[in-house]
């Protein structure tokens, strides 16, 4: 899979600044945690566009949520969903002040070539938040696909990242892994005693016994009320380890 790390566009786009070769059919989203949700907006895409660092770290600091992955393990989870390309925004402020038109005729048409735009349907973007999905409805030749929120549940409840979040600050991994498509892996430092450190960064589960894996091997996990993870069965190896949350321990 072709990555990308695309820098603040400096032209306002023209048909002349298209990409030759193949048009390409292009998601966008931050995609955090690739869960059963994104991956309708993903459905029938070969390229991604998503941002990195999340936009809220620059836009509102204190309003970032804790996030479902790291870039390594989403690159991980797209690419195994067959996506050929993916390209990253290096968001700051300076991406922050690009108007909605220049994203879509600089980037989207421009650097990559799209002949077709996959949103969710509360999609905004450019600055100030002023494109909308209609915004795409500017350009002869773009097709555009919104995607609907996808519910689960007998009270059909939205697919989200908040509503997964809220079920791993539960400790109820096993259904956020459902929603998921994958059981909650993290990255984790191992510190003193083998205990595995994983940052605030990340949504953690609720203190408590659960079975996993550290790296592939099966063990015991217990979050601690610092949120520190004691492994049993276990001596992780290594200073830096990928932690799998499965479910809560009988």
């Amino acid at each position: 899979m072709e990555v990308l790390s695309l820098g603040v566009p400096h032209w306002k786009g023209h048909a002349g600044d298209r990409t030759d070769g193949p048009r390409s059919r292009v998601a966008i989203g931050t995609f955090d945690g690739v869960h059963l949700g994104h991956r309708q907006v993903l459905d029938g895409c070969d390229t991604v566009l998503t941002f990195d660092p999340h936009p809220l770290m620059v836009l509102e600091p204190q309003q970032v949520p804790s996030l479902l992955s790291d870039r390594r393990r989403k690159l991980r989870k797209l690419s195994a969903l067959g996506i050929r390309r993916v390209a990253i925004v290096a968001f700051d402020r300076a991406w922050s002040r690009v108007p909605a038109e220049d994203f879509v005729e600089s980037v989207v048409v421009g650097r990559l070539g799209a002949e077709s735009v996959s949103v969710g349907q509360d999609f905004r973007f450019g600055a100030g938040g002023a494109g909308t999905t209609t915004t795409f409805d500017q350009y002869p030749g773009l097709s555009t696909r919104i995607i609907p929120l996808v519910t689960q549940g007998p009270a059909a409840e939205p697919i989200s990242s908040t509503r997964i979040r809220r079920l791993i600050f539960d400790g109820d991994v096993e259904t956020a892994a459902k929603l998921l498509g994958a059981p909650l892996a993290l990255p984790a430092v191992v510190g003193d005693g083998g205990r595995l450190l994983i940052s605030s960064d990340f949504a953690r589960p609720a203190p408590g016994a659960y079975l996993g894996f550290v790296d592939s091997h099966a063990c015991g996990l217990r979050v601690r009320a610092d949120r520190t993870v004691a492994v049993t069965g276990l001596t992780p190896a290594g200073a830096f380890v990928e932690v799998t949350f499965v479910k809560r321990a009988p």
